[in-house]
């Protein structure tokens, strides 16, 4: 084991709806105290108010939350001072975006004339193509996507959650340390068993999930799947689970699936539950005979690492996906039903249909996705790589 290091992730929001801090950088800094470092998130919390100023320990890790009080330049002031404070050995920076590519700017900047803690920086998203989904006024999105250009050519290493990511780093910046390290899981022993698999001659409905963030495919697409999955399969009934970015950026999608019905709506075969917090996540999951996640082949998609589709395998839920991106490493050697990212909607439908009707094939995808997350995905193991990363470049340093 290395010695003992001090470690400080800087992230540029708190611990609300948005996933990274919450999902990737809490579990990776308790996994890293577990082996023997002192790892705490600084944050400031401007998408959870209410943590303003706040320190509070999460699965015993310290999360340090700045009073967002006073604009731009209060806040990284203090943020500063917090890491001033804290006298880390290394600052991870998580996303080189807003205040967190503020503090790493900075950092960078300070080596002229200070000592200063190895910098590392965390993505986990191409950012640049969220401006538009995110309505971003055209100079916050240029801003944004210098901090991304600069931050991946400014740090002593960098660890990326996607294939796809970890490449374009390293091309960009051959000279730094790159570490594939993707989303991971906590491990369930026991997970529980799920209910019987049931096949379509069941009086008991089929239930498909699907568990969106709206930007994966087209309303156009998933409509023309719908329509052909009642086809083969009448009876199937869709959950559409996931918050929209924007408000309105489920619209479209609500109107190719809730076609209007002179019957009462509760007897509607798509059922709309929004956003799902994490205490509701394993009864969602067990009300599902399947899921799906079909994506669009984009640079966007091929660099993200879902969260979702992570924890959906890691419940046994057997999934259908397109084999894009890191959906193709998670689906990989049988743990989901991979289709080539060229599916049509009505070749998508019927790999889906044909597995709603046979449970023994849902039982075998079950066990793989649960064994790969363990065998592949775990929280421990991937800090332990991460562990490696931060020994390498300081030993380096040295």
């Amino acid at each position: 084991m290395p010695a003992p290091l001090r470690i400080l992730f800087v992230a540029p929001f708190g611990l609300a709806h948005k996933t990274t801090v919450w999902a990737r950088t809490l579990p990776l800094a308790r996994e890293l105290r577990r082996r023997g470092h002192d790892a705490s998130i600084l944050v400031p919390p401007w998408d959870s108010p209410a943590d303003s100023g706040k320190s509070l320990s999460l699965d015993g890790v310290g999360v340090h939350n700045v009073s967002i009080r006073g604009g731009l330049p209060a806040i990284s002031a203090r943020l500063w001072r917090r890491i001033d404070q804290a006298a880390p050995d290394i600052v991870h920076v998580v996303k080189p975006r807003a205040y967190a590519g503020i503090m790493q700017w900075s950092l960078w900047q300070a080596r002229r004339v200070r000592p200063t803690p190895a910098l590392f920086l965390d993505i986990d998203d191409w950012e640049q193509p969220w401006a538009a989904l995110n309505g971003y006024p055209w100079h916050v999105a240029r801003f944004l996507a210098w901090q991304e250009e600069w931050g991946i050519r400014h740090a002593d290493g960098i660890s990326a959650a996607s294939r796809w990511l970890a490449q374009r780093a390293a091309a960009s910046s051959p000279q730094i340390p790159v570490e594939y390290l993707p989303n991971g899981i906590d491990i369930i022993e026991s997970p529980g068993p799920r209910r019987a698999q049931r096949d379509g001659s069941s009086h008991d409905a089929q239930r498909v999930l699907w568990f969106t963030r709206f930007v994966e495919t087209s309303p156009e697409w998933i409509g023309a799947f719908w329509q052909a999955l009642q086809e083969q399969l009448p009876g199937v009934r869709l959950t559409v689970a996931g918050q929209a970015l924007q408000p309105d950026g489920e619209a479209a999608f609500r109107s190719v699936l809730l076609a209007p019905v002179d019957a009462n709506p509760a007897d509607s075969p798509v059922e709309w539950l929004g956003y799902v917090e994490r205490s509701q996540l394993r009864a969602l999951f067990d009300a599902a005979t399947c899921a799906i996640f079909p994506s669009d082949d984009t640079p966007l998609l091929q660099a993200k690492c879902s969260v979702r589709m992570a924890t959906v395998l890691q419940h046994g839920v057997p999934i259908v996906a397109s084999a894009v991106g890191e959906q193709s490493a998670y689906g990989a050697a049988g743990a989901a039903q991979l289709l080539a990212p060229e599916a049509t909607p009505q070749e998508f439908a019927r790999q889906t249909a044909e597995l709603l009707r046979s449970p023994a094939r849902q039982a075998a995808l079950s066990v793989a996705a649960q064994r790969a997350m363990r065998e592949h995905y775990g929280w421990p193991r991937l800090a332990e790589q991460l562990e490696g990363l931060y020994v390498d470049v300081l030993q380096h340093a040295r």
